[in-house]
């Protein structure tokens, strides 16, 4: 039987799908657009059973992780999820703690009492995923390191990291990561990831990104 309409995602998704993977990310522009075209591309495992959608929050609540995780909460309770379904909130450290100023370790343990609750977090932002397809952070020296790490503002609507990923590219970065660029080389960018991470942590506490752990859950291994 297809699954109730659920009006806390977008319009759109296969809610038929024996499997769904609902994220929530605060990124308003380029995790949208990246795991839309990830899902468009070759490299999504789409058989049928798995499906993609993003969470569409209304005006009136929050946009910080814990808003979104009782967003999320309450659709779980409310519509026809599975057990099997899975929950992931792709959070970014420097907006976690210069904007939201919560304890992250709380949201960490909060998302550990339920078994289909993920976090996806990167450090200091999404973009070091990015980054990770086009150079080995190990590349960088110590300085160019400290400095992706705290990530100053540049302007308005850059920071540091966004003019490394301009100049790794060869062009500037928009905001909007190009598939053509990024997509061929996410195997690249997992080998890379997995040598920076701790198996221990439950989240990067240097230069790093769980984003790899969802994308190994929703590619095709030929």
């Amino acid at each position: 039987m297809p699954r109730e309409p659920i009006p806390l995602v977008r319009e759109g998704g296969f809610l038929e799908a024996e499997k769904m993977f609902i994220l929530s990310y605060e990124g308003k522009i380029s995790e949208k657009k990246y795991f839309e075209d990830f899902r468009n591309s070759e490299l999504f495992n789409d058989s049928g059973l798995i499906e993609v959608i993003s969470l569409k929050r209304p005006t009136n609540r929050g946009s910080d992780p814990i808003s979104v995780k009782k967003l999320l909460q309450e659709a779980k309770k409310e519509y026809r999820f599975k057990d099997t379904d899975e929950f992931w909130l792709i959070i970014d450290r420097d907006d976690w703690e210069e904007i939201h100023n919560h304890s992250f370790d709380n949201l960490v343990a909060d998302c550990k009492k339920e078994n289909n609750f993920f976090l996806a977090m990167s450090n200091p932002c999404f973009e070091i995923w990015l980054v990770l397809h086009l150079k080995d952070i190990n590349e960088f020296n110590e300085e160019e390191k400290r400095r992706i790490m705290a990530n100053e503002r540049i302007s308005n609507s850059k920071n540091y990291i966004d003019t490394v990923l301009s100049e790794i590219q060869g062009r500037g970065y928009n905001k909007r990561p190009k598939p053509e660029i990024f997509l061929p080389l996410t195997k690249t960018a997992i080998d890379r990831v997995k040598a920076l991470d701790d198996e221990n942590q439950d989240y990067p506490k240097q230069l790093g990104t769980h984003i790899f752990k969802l994308i190994e859950k929703l590619m095709i291994y030929e």
